[in-house]
């Protein structure tokens, strides 16, 4: 029975992976009451971040149905003095491959501030994933987001996703283009990244080279799982459609044009990320074949660094009965979290707020249940993380 229940989730992963999804478009303003300025308004107290989302939809257009399905997170930063349109190319394959895109605006003049950038990109990261449950902001994605997120960006924005991820336990992977060092340093955030990571760059990049900036994020990342894919010929500008300005302009005059299209660079840098996303995100184990093979296969490869595989390993019965033996409840939660599982005391438990910051919690163990105190938490989402037996899940948990 287990057999195929397992054979059925595969077929109906798999089936999500390879449909093609029409495109439906949104403009939503996110808010953090905690910070200042930002782009757009609308968005209640604080800082304003104005965000435009791509999703799979059944027909194409602005704020048209979801379709059927539940789907994956995918947050874009945009390069220096560039706007979240330098990547329709980008944006445009991924919703039709079954993800939600969200690009933030915030941060496009000519004095950007890379750490709000980052923190705009994990708040909007979460933000988007929270609108699964009852909201009126974009009631359309209630019921239809997949708790999987990918934190990625071009150039300036990829090296702040590095700065989104250090603190965020909602992040499943990481991916960036071109990734720039930013200032608080992104190659020192990386020390603090431990999800999968793949950081592609181009051979002839002379905007934000790999030996100064890529290879110095790979070396720090503290992930098991990553990987440096520099590729042949693509300049700085070849990552995304080819039409901003500013980016155009600043790489001629270091003397390095473009000799690849931007249609036929997307083809190449897309062959790895399509099946790095759609194993991590969406858990289809051959698209991790796929990826190691376009690893270890490709021609269009420069020079690469890699650290693990990105496969699924054979069935682990120990594990398989510690995970199915976890019961978490009450959640929605009023005082008291109670963690049921074979035995309590293999368990590390790590409670976070929405925007990453640890609580400390008291943790009681009687027999082989769990009580933790939430009391005096105030009311809001929180998130669980619990670890043992190599391995960990997290759980997002409603205070009211």
């Amino acid at each position: 029975m287990k057999k195929l229940i397992l054979l059925g989730l595969l077929f109906f992963t798999t089936l999500l992976s390879s449909q093609t999804f029409q495109t439906g478009t949104l403009t939503v303003t996110f808010n953090d009451p905690a910070r200042t300025g930002g782009f757009g308004s609308g968005g209640g107290p604080g800082r304003q971040i104005q965000t435009e989302i791509y999703y799979p939809a059944t027909v194409a257009g602005s704020n048209v149905a979801v379709a059927t399905g539940s789907f994956p997170v995918v947050v874009i930063g945009h390069g220096f003095v560039m706007d979240w349109n330098s990547y329709d190319n980008i944006y445009s394959e991924l919703s039709k491959r079954g993800y939600i895109v969200a690009l933030p605006r915030t941060e496009g003049g000519f004095s950007p501030s890379h750490s709000e950038f980052g923190l705009d990109l994990s708040l909007v990261g979460n933000k988007v994933m929270l609108l699964n449950v009852t909201n009126t902001l974009a009631p359309i994605f209630v019921g239809k987001v997949s708790q999987k997120l990918a934190l990625a960006g071009h150039s300036m924005g990829g090296g702040s996703s590095f700065l989104a991820a250090k603190n965020n336990p909602s992040v499943t992977c990481l991916f960036n283009f071109a990734a720039a060092q930013t200032n608080p340093a992104s190659s020192q955030a990386a020390k603090q990244v431990v999800v999968p990571t793949l950081i592609i760059g181009g051979q002839a990049d002379c905007v934000a080279p790999a030996a100064t900036n890529q290879n110095k994020m790979w070396d720090s990342t503290a992930s098991t799982k990553k990987f440096e894919i520099i590729i042949k010929n693509l300049t700085h500008c070849d990552f995304g459609n080819g039409g901003n300005f500013n980016c155009t302009f600043g790489q001629n005059t270091s003397n390095c044009p473009s000799t690849v299209t931007n249609t036929t660079a997307l083809k190449l840098y897309m062959n790895f990320v399509n099946p790095f996303l759609d194993f991590n995100l969406k858990g289809i184990c051959t698209e991790g074949t796929r990826f190691m093979d376009s690893v270890n296969l490709s021609q269009v490869v420069f020079a690469k660094q890699q650290l693990g595989i990105l496969g699924c390993a054979p069935t682990n019965i120990n594990e398989d009965e510690w995970i199915s033996s976890l019961n978490i409840y009450p959640n929605p939660i009023k005082e008291t979290l109670f963690i049921d599982v074979i035995n309590s005391s293999e368990l590390k438990i790590n409670l976070f707020s929405i925007m990453g910051q640890k609580i400390e919690t008291k943790n009681i163990i009687e027999g082989n249940k769990l009580k933790i105190e939430l009391s005096d938490l105030p009311k809001g989402i929180y998130i669980v993380k619990i670890s043992g037996n190599n391995s960990s899940i997290t759980k997002r948990l409603i205070k009211e």
